[in-house]
């Protein structure tokens, strides 16, 4: 694709200004069952989104076959649509800024097909010969992907972003008396040769094994704590209300809640695209826009909007370089990237002893059909534990956590210190709150 040849006709055609978004992908998964390869898939996925503006009006195009061929059939059905659009929100085409660009602290080590055979050979036979318990059908892949994504447009502008992710997933079943459980578990490896095989086993076999035996609990509403992936589902179900898009159109829950009280004084949220901890570090969003550090949420007060440039221009405010993708055929929308709620001090033990007696939720259920983003009630199907005198009880499954997503960040005792950041773009640590509604026996 002659990119230059593509703005100038467009901009010899009747736009006034033109984008050419253009996405990389590869990726290589590696299956592994019963003792031998199952699959081995490669790919690689080039892909184009063109914008442009004429007579005020913003039109867009997808496609996989950007061949300079099509240039022509291609702009013509651009402005074909642009004349069919009645919405005065054109958006716009950014001119380029300068920033100080930065890289993951990720080291990704691309290991070879044998290392990768060797390393699942000896995780599944770690696994079989975890417990006697453990049912040796065991399921495990190799995934990497990498993403390089590049934005020219008319005035100038050319810029990318570069993401990578090598993981390690691995599902197994234990039975005992009749009943089975499952758990799956994946991790980030940078090397195969630092990988701590043991513990990656430990924690997966261990998880599956303390489900075994799991029961309901009294009704009642008691304290509690979400450990960080539970944390982390409930928050990224709500995230979408410091969205500029939903609180300019009037239907965030918090659409008039700027510089107010709406989280415990203990919860700071920031949004860092730049955040190096993370696998996902973009220094431009997906408009070319410059990102940066926002304090979201301080100390409990709501403090910034975040903003695309279309969001921004509708509420007279400035973009916040949130304006992204879901995939290079998507709209862009507002969307945070590398959100988190601030680490405190507690580990998830140190948690559990300040509790002293509650629960801790693991895992929720039905997440997108249990919550109402409007209100912010939700009523989930969870799991976890009973925590008594501050040490871990029985384990606990078949009941549901109900409340209000707002009133439950009201009432937070500690954060945890436990947070990480894997394979998301939003990660919460452990979480203990005064209490919440349980429905069990």
């Amino acid at each position: 694709m002659n990119k230059q040849n593509w703005i100038s006709y467009a901009l010899a055609n009747g736009f006034e200004s033109f984008e050419i978004y253009q996405t990389v992908d590869k990726e290589r998964t590696i299956s592994w069952y019963e003792g031998k390869m199952e699959s081995f898939v490669t790919s690689r996925v080039l892909g184009t989104a063109l914008r442009g503006i004429t007579g005020g009006k913003m039109a867009n195009m997808a496609t996989e076959d950007a061949d300079d061929a099509n240039m022509e059939k291609i702009i013509a059905a651009m402005k074909m649509q642009a004349e069919a659009i009645t919405s005065d929100e054109a958006g716009m085409i950014l001119k380029p800024q300068e920033t100080e660009e930065v890289r993951t602290a990720k080291n990704w080590k691309r290991p070879s097909q044998a290392e990768i055979e060797e390393l699942l050979k000896k995780v599944e036979q770690a696994i079989i010969g975890y417990d006697p318990r453990i049912i040796p059908s065991v399921d495990l892949s190799w995934s990497e992907e990498s993403m390089e994504t590049q934005i020219t447009n008319c005035y100038g502008m050319d810029v990318h972003n570069e993401t990578a992710v090598q993981v390690l997933v691995a599902s197994a079943a234990a039975a005992e008396n009749g009943e089975v459980k499952n758990e799956y578990k994946f991790e980030p490896v940078e090397d195969i040769a630092s990988l701590d095989v043991d513990a990656f086993v430990r924690e997966l076999c261990d998880n599956i094994l303390n489900k075994l035996g799991a029961s309901s609990m009294e009704s009642g509403t008691v304290p509690v704590i979400l450990e960080r992936r539970a944390m982390t589902t409930l928050f990224t179900a709500f995230s979408s209300m410091f969205s500029g898009d939903l609180i300019g159109k009037g239907i965030s829950p918090i659409k008039n809640s700027l510089n107010e009280q709406i989280f415990s004084s203990l919860i700071t949220v920031t949004d860092d695209p730049k955040n190096t901890a993370s696998p996902f570090v973009m220094n431009y969003d997906d408009e070319g826009h410059p990102t940066c550090r926002k304090t979201v949420v301080d100390q409990g007060v709501f403090r910034t909007i975040l903003h695309s440039t279309k969001s921004a221009e509708r509420m007279h405010a400035e973009s916040s370089g949130n304006g992204f993708r879901d995939s290079y055929s998507d709209p862009i929308g507002v969307r945070p990237c590398n959100m988190c709620v601030e680490p405190g001090e507690l580990s998830l033990d140190g948690l559990c002893e300040k509790m002293q007696n509650g629960l801790v939720i693991t895992s929720f259920q039905g997440i997108h059909a249990g919550i109402d983003t409007v209100t912010t009630d939700f009523s989930l199907q969870s799991s976890g534990y009973l925590v008594k005198d501050g040490k871990r009880d029985r384990s606990i499954t078949l009941i549901t956590a109900a409340g209000n997503f707002l009133d439950l960040m009201k009432h937070v005792t500690a954060v945890g210190s436990d947070q990480e950041w894997k394979l998301s773009k939003i990660s919460c640590p452990s979480i203990l709150f005064e209490g919440i509604a349980i429905s069990g026996e």
